[in-house]
């Protein structure tokens, strides 16, 4: 006797619910949060108004799904603590670093890196402050990681210049679209690998200069800025 072997519904509702997923993503990527309504986005992955409260809860924890597998994708938390607590030199923990963040940067239509993007320039309401803390964690990570390989201590200015410079490439890259990309720069027409050869050497030759020009003392001192007075104004 032969039995039809019958489709778990469990196994149709994960799918529904990725499908949705997947297409919320492209379209939060494409316009933005505020612009992505739930209807459209019902209407664009072919599903019944009542599906994204169905399996998610609202728009809102929909959008809170998108930007977790924003964080995980753009090199996760865990991902930066295996590299952090391995047994090898801060140059080398750099160099992973620099290795993932290179593959997230080639990775196709970066639509991970255009939200990303979105909350960095105009963060939601849903993104803001959230969001950004676990990006600064990752940012604080690479602190840690290049102040070993500096010496400069972890607050000082001088080291905060040090991460925006190693990751300014990287994060400029997740912004581009590889469509525009094609037409203004060629380095996507290259390997990564190789291109991320050429950014590593010129990082680790600028943390070597700037990390002996701060311990010989001539680099100027960072001074705060002055709060609160007119521009170009003297007090009296």
């Amino acid at each position: 006797m032969f039995f039809s072997r019958k489709k778990n519904p469990r196994d149709d509702g994960e799918a529904t619910r990725r499908h949705i997923l997947e297409t919320a993503l492209r379209l939060f990527a494409e316009h933005g949060f505020a612009d992505t309504t739930s209807k459209v986005i019902c209407r664009e992955a072919g599903v019944n108004s009542a599906a994204i409260n169905y399996y998610f809860g609202s728009r809102d924890d929909l959008y809170r799904v998108v930007l977790n597998e924003v964080h995980e994708h753009i090199v996760n938390e865990k991902q930066m603590a295996e590299i952090s607590a391995a047994d090898i030199s801060a140059e080398e923990k750099l160099g992973r670093i620099l290795d993932a963040y290179i593959r997230t940067a080639y990775d196709g239509d970066s639509l991970y890196a255009r939200i990303w993007t979105h909350e960095m320039v105009a963060p939601s309401p849903l993104g803001g402050m959230d969001f950004l803390a676990g990006t600064l964690a990752k940012e604080r990570a690479i602190g840690r990681v290049l102040a070993e390989i500096t010496g400069i201590a972890e607050g000082d200015p001088a080291l905060q210049c040090c991460v925006l410079t190693v990751m300014a490439p990287y994060l400029l890259m997740f912004t581009i679209r590889r469509d525009i990309a094609a037409r203004m720069v060629s380095i996507f027409s290259y390997r990564p690998e190789d291109i991320n050869t050429y950014l590593k050497r010129m990082c680790f030759c600028a943390l070597r200069d700037f990390a002996r020009e701060y311990a010989e003392g001539r680099l100027p001192e960072a001074r705060l800025a002055e709060h609160g007075r007119s521009g170009g104004q003297d007090d009296g």
